[in-house]
This record gives structure tokens, C-alpha cells and sequence, in this order.
């Protein structure tokens, strides 16, 4: 008897920001996940992000977000929060 494969579990994350915002997605080996501008509305696996805002005037600046459960976060709120330098995307080592 074949042992059944674990179901992967996706969660909702939107994102709300001003209507020509830029938001950004991306994994926390930094490569671009998804786009959206306005509102951001997608299903990802669990995991650790960071959201990108590129109307802010805050060039560079990422907001990180630990993904375990569906998750609403506003433009305003991520900015009050904790902030890090984006960096370039980890290219795995050959």
C-alpha cells in the first residue's frame, strides 16, 4: 500500500496599499514571488517574505512577514513595522 504524499497547505495573504502602489512578493532568497498593484491577493505556502513598496519614496526598503496563517496587512501597517534593506537575489552556489 502507497503512503499518501502530505497535502501542501496554502494561505492567504492580501495586501492593501494606495492604488499605484507597487507591492511586491518575494521568498527570503529575495527572488520575486508576485506583483500586484493596489491590492495584492494570492495563496502561498508557508514560509518567510518580505513585501516590497515601490511608490513609498523608500527606495530599497523591504518589510519582512513570516506567512503561517492567512494574513491582512495594509500599506500603513507594514510600514510602522520592522524594515530591512532588500538585497539581491541569493543565486545558489554550483
Amino acid at each position: 500500500m502507497a503512503i499518501p504524499k502530505a497535502k501542501q497547505v496554502y494561505h492567504r495573504l492580501v495586501v492593501s496599499a494606495k492604488p499605484k502602489t507597487v507591492i511586491w512578493v518575494v521568498d527570503d532568497a529575495w527572488f520575486p514571488v508576485q506583483k500586484a498593484v493596489g491590492k495584492l491577493d494570492t495563496s502561498l505556502l508557508p514560509g518567510h517574505y518580505f513585501i516590497e513598496l515601490e511608490a513609498v519614496g523608500a527606495a530599497g526598503v523591504a518589510y519582512p512577514v513570516e506567512l503561517s496563517g492567512d494574513l491582512r496587512l495594509t500599506q500603513a501597517a507594514l510600514m510602522s513595522g520592522p524594515s530591512c534593506q532588500r538585497q539581491a537575489p541569493k543565486l545558489p552556489e554550483q
